[in-house]
Formats: structure tokens, sequence, C-alpha cells
């Protein structure tokens, strides 16, 4: 998979303390996008899902990994390569949680069902920068959907979504990354 970087702890992208997978590659290209960035995967390394999750695994022997996000870039554009990669991470939590520029409606009906199937939450739709209200949590834009497949997180989540959105800054390197749903 073409991934950018995976952060931890995160606990500005869904409840807890969460691991967070920024994907490359993006054909939407939303007005105002939070990471223009990852649009393109130009002399990115296309990485070994095994090793990736080794290395998730391995995290996740020493900290407590309460959940896993996917973001980018679109996930949903490394199909394949998402579902074979969370059938893996299933086996260190049950919440995952994926972001996509899609209507799930929009999908092929394959996709919808492999979706269904593999994805416990995701949240669906473009980025709307004019409909980027602060009172929208998990999501950037209003029109954006919160699915919730495994009904068994919806709970967790409804109680994280009567926080506030929340920043959390982290400096890698020479980068500032300010990591979660920014107001307009």
């Amino acid at each position: 998979m073409y991934i950018d970087r995976i952060l931890y702890p995160i606990y500005t992208l869904g409840p807890g303390n969460r691991l967070v997978i920024w994907t490359k590659g993006c054909s939407k290209k939303c007005k105002n996008c939070s990471n223009p960035e990852l649009w393109s995967i130009e002399n990115s390394k296309n990485r070994d899902i095994k090793t990736l999750f080794q290395i998730i695994l391995n995290i996740s022997k020493k900290y407590k990994i309460d959940g896993i996000t996917f973001t980018g870039g679109d996930p949903l554009e490394q199909f394949d390569e998402l579902i074979e990669f969370i059938a893996l991470l299933k086996s260190i939590t049950k919440d995952i949680l994926v972001y996509t520029g899609d209507y799930f409606e929009s999908l092929a009906k394959n996709k919808q069902e492999k979706i269904k199937k593999n994805v416990p939450i995701l949240i669906d739709g473009p980025y709307i920068h004019e409909l980027n209200f602060k009172d929208v949590k998990l999501r950037g834009s209003k029109n954006q959907n919160i699915i919730y497949f495994n009904k068994e997180l919806e709970e967790i989540y409804r109680e994280y979504l009567k926080k506030e959105r929340m920043i959390q800054n982290i400096i890698m390197g020479e980068k500032l990354i300010s990591v979660g749903i920014h107001n307009r």
C-alpha cells in the first residue's frame, strides 16, 4: 500500500488512543482539502501489507491500541489492499474506522458488500468546505455520513461525538502535523 505516515496515540480521529494510518493517493482533490500533499503517489514507496501489519502488531504488544483509523488521501483508492490489511488488523482491534471521499451508495455492489463485511465504521462523502461546521463531529463537512456496519461500536462513537472537535499537534522531524477535524 501507499502509506504516508502512521501515528500513535491519536485521540482526535475516533474514540480512545488510536493508531492512524494516512494513505496516499486521492483523485477527488476536494477544495480546501486538509491533506493535498497526499493526493499523488508519485515518488512514494509501495509498502508490503504483511510488513505494515507486523509493525502495527509490534506497537500493539507494547501499547494498547483502542482503535485504528484510515484516512488520507483516500484509502478506498487502494481498495483490495485496504480490505486485506483490515482483515489482518482485526486481530488487534475490532474498532476500525475508514474515511473515504466516495459516497457508499455510489460504490459498485461488490465493493459495498466487501465494505459491509470488513469495515466496522465508514465515514463517506467528499469534503465540501462550505458545509464544514464546527458542530459536525468526526466529519469534515455536514454532507458526510457515519455508517456503522458493526453496531456494537455505535454507543462508543455516540459518546465520543458528544465532545467538541479537537486538534492534536505533533512534531515529526522538522514538520508540524496537525491531526483532527479543523474548522473552516
